[in-house]
């Protein structure tokens, strides 16, 4: 028998390789993904740097303030209990060589100097009111830096200036409580009379939701209802305007100003939310600061009520009413510690919210009380 030949291996055909796909190099993208937050917060404070410095370059372009003119080399200045001084004679002039007169001049005034503007003329009955609205508004759309907030990406959106934000929301609710009764009491004689087209527009825009970023924008609106304010000054020194500061309008508006401060000082004594939950240390601030813009914004519009109802006033003796309801808000308005905290009302940590609550329970006392004695015979 013939052995079995050995068994021969399998003999197979070569299999082609797919092409390997080149491995691309991370190492920088690694990098960049381990600092993004670094990439990011850099980014932000180029962008806050340049705003900054945006702001600071238009401020350096507004004209300063206009120095009083100096005194001329020759005047002199005159010491207590010395002699005046004795005028020497002028000489005479000399006499014309021929005897043909001299050409008549016209004497013209001089023209006013430069950069001085004409004194604005007395104010109307309502001027000073309105103004005082317009100023509570501009000092926060226009005045302050970066401007109204609360409709902002950066520090309204993300929260970064919840403070400032709280502030101007506070102002706002005062200057809309009184656009109100600007529009339905202070500008009618009655019921029956037309609204005011100019306060009927201003009270509008007004009335945008503060964090309206675009179509419309909040601030833009806000500045529109400024311009409307300014139109109906111009109407009440041309007589076309009324504003009437009787009795029955200014408790309109102390009624107006007595509900927003009862609920802020609600909102500054209060332990629990409506839901039943205690008051959160990430809220505590946003109550004290709006309760503090209230303050800043109702303080600037009672000083005009002092002055425009100054004769009704008078008549129910209240003046001292109005003066002590004005100090406690001022005394709120100027309330800025570095960190709200929300202590026990007898533990060692302050407890800020009572603190303002206590000048702005006094103001709505005051408030409560003018109100009662404006309708008293």
């Amino acid at each position: 028998m013939m052995a079995n030949p050995e068994p021969q291996p399998e003999r197979r055909l070569p299999v082609p390789r797919s092409p390997e796909a080149p491995v691309p190099d991370t190492g920088k993208l690694k990098t960049l993904l381990r600092y993004r937050f670094l990439l990011v917060t850099l980014v932000v404070l180029i962008f806050l740097g340049g705003l900054f410095v945006w702001g600071a370059y238009h401020e350096l372009e507004r004209p300063g303030k206009l120095e009083p003119p100096a005194a001329p080399e020759s005047a002199q200045i005159e010491k207590p209990g010395a002699a005046p001084p004795v005028a020497e004679p002028a000489a005479a002039p000399p006499l014309p060589a021929t005897p043909a007169a001299a050409p008549e001049t016209e004497h013209k005034a001089p023209p006013p100097p430069q950069g001085i503007t004409p004194a604005r003329p007395e104010p109307v009955r309502g001027e000073i009111f309105t103004r005082a609205l317009i100023k509570i508004l501009d000092d926060q759309v226009n005045k302050t830096i970066f401007g109204w907030r609360p409709n902002s990406i950066i520090f309204g959106k993300m929260g970064l200036t919840d403070n400032v934000n709280n502030i101007q929301l506070g102002v706002l609710e005062v200057a809309r409580r009184t656009i109100l009764v600007l529009n339905e009491n202070l500008t009618r004689f009655a019921i029956t009379e037309a609204y005011d087209p100019n306060i009927n527009e201003a009270r509008d825009f007004i009335m945008v939701s503060p964090d309206k970023y675009w179509f419309p924008s909040a601030s833009g609106k806000y500045r529109e209802a400024m311009g409307d304010l300014e139109k109906y000054i111009e109407s009440l020194r041309k007589g076309r305007s009324r504003f009437y500061p009787r009795v029955d309008n200014l408790i309109a508006l102390t009624a107006a100003y007595k509900d927003i401060l009862g609920s802020s000082y609600h909102n500054l004594i209060k332990d629990t939310e409506a839901d039943g939950s205690k008051v959160s240390w990430w809220v505590v601030d946003d109550y004290f600061y709006f309760a503090r813009g209230l303050a800043l914004g109702m303080s600037q519009m009672l000083e005009a009520v002092k002055e425009e109802f100054h004769q009704e006033l008078l008549k129910k003796n209240s003046h001292k009413l109005l003066e002590d309801a004005i100090h406690a808000l001022h005394t709120a308005s100027h309330l800025d510690p570095w960190v709200v905290t929300n202590g026990s009302k007898d533990g060692i940590l302050a407890n800020h919210r009572a603190n303002m609550s206590t000048y702005i329970g006094e103001a709505e006392h005051v408030v409560a009380t003018l109100q009662t004695v404006l309708a008293t015979n």
